[in-house]
């Protein structure tokens, strides 16, 4: 049960593309791991930045808050993947991960934030056509998605 719930926050985190990739072993390595925990962190972040911005409640950060914990339990995250937390309360997007609305229409996929890349919320919003709070709004409901599949 435990590595099925981990396949899917890794999934969920890093995006479709890397779940086929999570599903062809028994468990992920280290770094993946520690990639999807940094993402998790930086998603937290993101929903933290997007209450200050009046576009999520502190419900749903208590929502992604119970999520990290739930998604680190008995494991531990480096101090790298914790620093992706404040970096995403600033409204940055740290990769791996995709934040948006997949668009197959879109062949550049402006959703998908590749690993190494960093891009502001504000910024993706824009190059996919929507807004802030469209985004807040989508992140927010993936994690209601995430704490009810873990009930």
């Amino acid at each position: 049960m435990r590595t099925c719930y981990l396949k899917l926050m890794v999934g969920v985190v890093l995006g479709t593309a890397s779940v086929g990739a999570l599903q062809a072993q028994d468990l992920p390595s280290d770094e993946q791991l520690q990639r999807a925990f940094g993402a998790t962190y930086n998603r937290l972040g993101l929903i933290e930045y997007c209450v200050a911005n009046g576009f999520a409640t502190t419900g749903d950060v208590a929502n992604a808050r119970r999520i990290v914990a739930a998604t680190l339990s008995g494991m531990t995250a480096t101090p790298a993947a914790r620093v992706q937390q404040e970096v995403g309360r600033r409204g940055t997007i740290v990769g791996p991960q995709v934040i948006g609305l997949m668009n197959p229409a879109d062949p550049a996929h402006p959703e998908e934030v590749r690993e190494g890349q960093t891009i502001s919320l504000v910024e993706n919003a824009r190059a996919q056509k929507l807004s802030e709070r469209t985004l807040c709004k989508q992140m927010t409901e993936q994690a209601a998605a995430v704490g009810a599949a873990e009930r």
